[in-house]
């Protein structure tokens, strides 16, 4: 067992002032983008009676009986109300419509009902498109205009592109009736929680609306950067001002017992971490980074409990655990390996809270018991969002290629499961040995090598040459690929080469080297992969070139570690807050943080491209140059003033 406190002597003297004040800087000023939250949940669809469906049938019989555009305007207002129970028999209905012979108006209504139909199962590419039509744009329907922008809301709002939902929330929901409004009053909650704090700002000096004025007020008290304290007595006042507004709905309850338990501070923190043996070096770097953090909170005068480590090579968790309780530990972190994790009883769970540095298989779905918190860095989370953003981008077909073993086995299956989930078909799984050739490999992937095999047994048959191209299959729209830097390099090439450059490559961030490299990765151009704060590149401050002097390893393997540890540090006292006002968030070094009902730790990350061999964001398949939402808001608000 080793204290914190035997360090600060020597380590305070080895870190002037103001390299803690750049490492408040770094620590808290990280942002981030996706994650698998993107989706926003659809309500089940209504039911309708058997007497209703039927008449509704008898009506289709007889608009059957007309011809176009009669027809399609007797048919849409049946269409819209078998959108609430048989999206499916509504979709068969629309596409049946010769859209091109309809005026703008049925053309615009039409286009409408094929985006919600859209939207309902996530298809953003589709949404766009049917929104994008002239008869929509041009429409003077001021409800459908507004039923429009929700649409776009909801699709962006799951590519994580939170800037441009808002605006069109803002340019949506005031002309909606507010009995529609309510219904999407959780998804805009969603967005505004999202939005940063200059944004949040700054329109609420602009907006006059006092309904606005209500929620962008409460979203600004949702904002990182406050303690819960703070929170809790910036939201009484809130409840006071706006006793009857909406977002009531948004408060915690008994506000007064949550003020109570948060004088509840741990003055002792035992951290579990393998400090020798084989992974003492994963231990020592999640260690250092906690250290970092422990004492960039000192230098800001916040309260600093007293750290004790403890080794847990070759001992039982569980005792450990113990000894570390009677000894005084008010919280544990760690352990660190998924072993250890899974070891962890509830009689440990129970007696302190405990924030384990590593998930357990099986799902945790009794937090308020055992007051188990599951904070990771796993692969497996990058891979579902890898599915998720390539299903939102509008493709339905992959392809996964993943090496041989058992990590590989692991990332493919989580890809998989998750892209079967939303939907997606799996074309084909390819695994590698630890040496391939990557152009065979494509090749066989692609099944350019059954095509060459078939242009060899024509030129025999003939006795010629036929001058026969090899082409790649066609029933392929994205390769997911979970590989090294190394693998990368080698493989996205190899795909080009059998014809395949123009297929949409996502990967998980273990292709990216942690160092821009132009020249190295320049081949891995195309690739998509989220990428956490602490290695994208272009955000290096003053303060992160202090730490990596000090640890020259953290920028090599285990440099995510130090972003782990620093991040569990600064998670320990917003433990009970984020879990009591869902929806908060604390920017940190691995993304942006917050908890589940569960309690476990969920990080958005920044999606990420390679061009020209460097990083750069990557945009949704949409880019709109849409009014400034609460410019239009202010617009709406101004004619509903002369009405």
């Amino acid at each position: 067992m080793t204290t914190i406190r035997s360090f600060a002597h020597s380590f305070t003297k080895s870190l002037p002032k103001c390299a803690f004040a750049a490492l408040a800087i770094l620590i808290s000023g990280c942002a981030s983008g996706p994650s698998s939250r993107g989706v926003v949940q659809q309500k089940p669809a209504s039911v309708i009676s058997p007497d209703t469906y039927r008449s509704l049938e008898q009506q289709l019989i007889e608009a059957s009986r007309t011809a176009y555009p009669v027809r399609a305007e007797l048919t849409l207002p049946i269409t819209l109300e078998l959108l609430k129970a048989s999206p499916a028999r509504a979709k068969e209905l629309l596409d049946d419509m010769p859209y091109e012979e309809l005026p703008p108006s049925l053309q615009a209504q039409l286009s409408l009902q094929q985006a919600m139909i859209a939207e309902a199962s996530n298809q953003n590419s589709e949404v766009f498109s049917w929104l994008d039509r002239e008869a929509v744009i041009a429409s003077t329907d001021n409800h459908l205009q507004a039923q429009a922008h929700i649409l776009r809301a909801l699709a962006y709002t799951r590519f994580g592109e939170h800037q441009a939902a808002l605006d069109e929330w803002l340019a949506g929901l005031p002309t909606l009736p507010s009995q529609e409004q309510t219904q999407y009053q959780d998804a805009f909650w969603q967005t505004l929680l999202h939005t940063s704090t200059e944004r949040l700002q700054e329109l609420q000096v602009q907006t006059p609306s006092r309904y606005f004025q209500g929620w962008l007020t409460l979203a600004l008290i949702y904002q990182p950067g406050k303690t819960l304290e703070q929170q809790l007595t910036s939201l009484q006042n809130w409840q006071q001002d706006w006793l009857s507004h909406p977002a009531n709905a948004y408060l915690p309850q008994n506000l007064d017992s949550l003020r109570n338990s948060t004088l509840q501070r741990p003055n002792q923190i035992a951290v579990l971490l393998p400090l020798s043996g084989g992974l003492s070096k994963a231990g020592q770097s999640v260690r250092d980074g906690m250290i970092a953090a422990h004492y960039e909170a000192l230098n800001a005068d916040e309260p600093t409990p007293e750290l004790k480590f403890y080794d847990t090579t070759d001992t039982t968790i569980n005792d450990l655990a113990s000894q570390a309780i009677e000894e005084g530990a008010q919280l544990i972190i760690g352990p660190l390996t998924k072993s250890d994790v899974a070891q962890l009883d509830s009689d440990t769970t129970s007696r302190v809270p405990v924030l384990a540095l590593n998930y357990r298989d099986e799902p945790n779905n009794d937090t308020r018991t055992s007051r188990l918190y599951q904070f990771g860095l796993s692969a497996e989370d990058e891979a579902r969002m890898a599915a998720l953003r390539g299903y939102l981008d509008g493709h339905r077909r992959a392809i996964v290629i993943t090496p041989d073993t058992e990590w590989g086995q692991k990332i493919s299956s989580t890809f998989t499961e998750a892209w079967i989930e939303l939907g997606g078909e799996i074309a084909g799984e390819t695994p590698f040995p630890s040496k391939t050739e990557f152009s065979q490999l494509a090749g066989k992937a692609l099944h350019t090598d059954q095509s060459q095999a078939r242009a060899r047994q024509l030129n025999r048959q003939l006795g010629t040459k036929t001058g026969f191209r090899p082409r790649r299959r066609q029933d392929v729209d994205m390769i997911f690929m979970g590989v090294t830097p190394q693998e990368a390099r080698q493989l996205k090439p190899a795909l080009a080469y059998q014809f395949a450059g123009d297929i949409p490559v996502y990967s998980t961030s273990s292709a990216f080297s942690g160092k821009t490299n132009p020249t190295q990765d320049q081949d891995m151009d195309g690739i998509r992969i989220p990428i956490m704060p602490w290695v994208i590149p272009g955000v290096e401050t003053r303060l992160e070139q202090k730490i990596t002097r000090l640890w020259p390893q953290s920028q090599g393997q285990y440099g995510t570690l130090f972003a782990l540890g620093a991040d569990a540090y600064r998670l320990y006292p917003h433990l009970q807050q984020l879990s009591a006002l869902q929806g908060s968030q604390v920017q940190g070094l691995t993304g942006r943080l917050s908890i589940t009902p569960t309690g476990k730790i969920q990080r958005e990350l920044s999606w990420q491209v390679f061009r020209n061999g460097r990083l750069r964001p990557l945009p949704s398949n949409r880019q709109t140059a849409t009014p400034t939402g609460i410019t239009q808001l202010n617009h709406v608000l101004a004619a509903k003033d002369q009405q």
